[in-house]
């Protein structure tokens, strides 16, 4: 009886050094998101005299032969001169660039014309400040309150020195203008066209500045990949925690305790692994337990069934090191996007190399994309070669992801599914097993 309390102290020594654990890192993440808040709410100003390369704008002729023209009849005395004038910002900060807003203040007199993609806020002042938000490729004259004039279809608004507009950039997603990414993985770039007129044809547009937010992501840098770090260890850590703690205590009802305690904790990894990609929530789940049914109807014992479940849950573990943008990517992968994805078997595996008590756990998240004729990744094993448990987790994980809505296509019937698994059978996967599936599949559709 001593010798149990002993061991039962034991375990609980060892899940409060976890919970401490835990609640250090909590603690040290909540501390990390204020700061990042705070980053991330900063108000920040670039102008022309700024010499930060955080985020730039640059205001000039645009320079083209047909990007500058002049006009004879908007006025009787005079002919005025036009030119496209183009503010390029472009955001460096490795950050996604936020509710920005470009103010440029006139030095001499001019007209507006036109601008593009978003809208524009004139302030004009002569006896009282007049204000008005426009789209200028799109307006009602009659709704317009500030003054003007019209030389045709055109459109003149008169600014003299002391007037300001304010560029409101367009947040569709086809502008690209807001948010604006970083050119660390896009071009990171706004290109803003806007039409003056003037006497001289030149208009200096050199007095400006720009207000904006930039936002970063809590596992964005060193400190951010530390937490995402943190997390599937500790994971790892309370999984191993739960499987000593099954084996110390060894009484049934300490086993069910620990048992509910593993399934949460590996279906926390599941749902780290799912996490990154919308079009697969559960996907960990649902795989597990179609493998896990499969192994049963095959005659294998309990505690093999429940090795192969607990592998599928984390035969995607390796997720973790695919970029977001890789895994939800609508269109057709690059070569070297699809070496990134197929990493994730390695990465997986490298992880649960040192999880012994579940059997075989790396060999599944190693070998579930390789294929029975020997033309699958990461290391092209043929037939029998491939561990039993990936050729199982492979029926499980190809019928799941055929049994789901994407962005590209429709999930397929029952009928498709059977199709599909027959026409592969022999060359995708294993014959036996795709024989195995098809005599169940009722039970699992239900």
């Amino acid at each position: 009886m001593d010798a149990l309390v002993q061991m039962q102290g034991l375990v609980k020594r060892i899940f409060v050094i976890l919970g401490t654990i835990l609640i250090i890192i909590l603690i040290a993440f909540i501390f990390h998101v204020i700061q990042t808040n705070s980053f991330n709410s900063m108000d920040r100003e670039v102008t022309a005299e700024s010499v930060t390369m955080e985020v730039t704008t640059d205001i000039h002729p645009r320079g083209l032969v047909t990007d500058a023209w002049e006009k004879n009849d908007a006025f009787p005395d005079k002919v005025i001169n036009a030119k496209i004038y183009e503010a390029t910002i472009t955001n460096n900060s490795k950050c996604l660039l936020t509710d920005w807003r470009l103010r440029i203040n006139i030095k001499e007199d001019c007209y507006l014309n036109n601008a593009w993609n978003g809208v524009i806020e004139v302030h004009q002042f002569s006896d009282k400040e007049k204000v008005q938000v426009l789209d200028l490729r799109n307006y009602d004259v009659e709704d317009i309150n500030l003054d003007y004039y019209l030389a045709g279809q055109d459109l003149l608004i008169p600014l003299k020195k002391g007037d300001y507009i304010v560029y409101y950039p367009d947040d569709s997603p086809s502008s690209a203008e807001l948010p604006l990414k970083s050119t660390k993985d896009y071009s990171g770039q706004a290109n803003i066209g806007i039409i003056m007129y003037s006497l001289s044809g030149d208009v200096d547009l050199s007095d400006f500045e720009m207000i904006y937010h930039i936002h970063k992501s809590y596992f964005a840098g060193l400190s951010g990949k530390i937490y995402l770090f943190l997390l599937p260890s500790w994971i790892g850590l309370m999984a191993v925690g739960g499987i000593i703690a099954w084996i110390i205590l060894g009484f049934e009802g300490q086993l069910i305790v620990q048992k509910h305690m593993l399934d949460d904790t590996f279906n926390l990894c599941a749902i780290v692994a799912d996490a990154k990609d919308y079009y697969h929530r559960d996907h960990s789940k649902n795989v597990a337990k179609i493998s896990k049914q499969i192994a049963e109807q095959m005659g294998m014992d309990k505690n093999d069934c429940e090795a192969i479940y607990y592998s599928a849950l984390l035969h995607n573990i390796g997720n973790y090191a695919v970029p977001e943008k890789i895994l939800s990517k609508a269109t057709k992968l690059n070569d070297e996007e699809r070496k990134i994805v197929h990493m994730h078997t390695v990465k997986g595996a490298y992880l649960l190399e040192e999880v012994k008590t579940i059997p075989h756990a790396a060999e599944a998240a190693m070998f579930h994309h390789e294929r029975y004729d020997g033309k699958g990744y990461p290391v092209g094993k043929k037939g029998e070669d491939i561990p039993l448990i990936a050729r199982i987790i492979a029926v499980a994980d190809a019928y799941d992801n055929m049994n789901r809505e994407k962005m590209y296509r429709k999930k397929y019937t029952k009928e498709e599914i059977i199709e599909e698994f027959k026409k592969n059978s022999g060359t995708q996967f294993d014959p036996n097993i795709v024989d195995v599936f098809l005599r169940i599949i009722d039970g699992i559709e239900e």
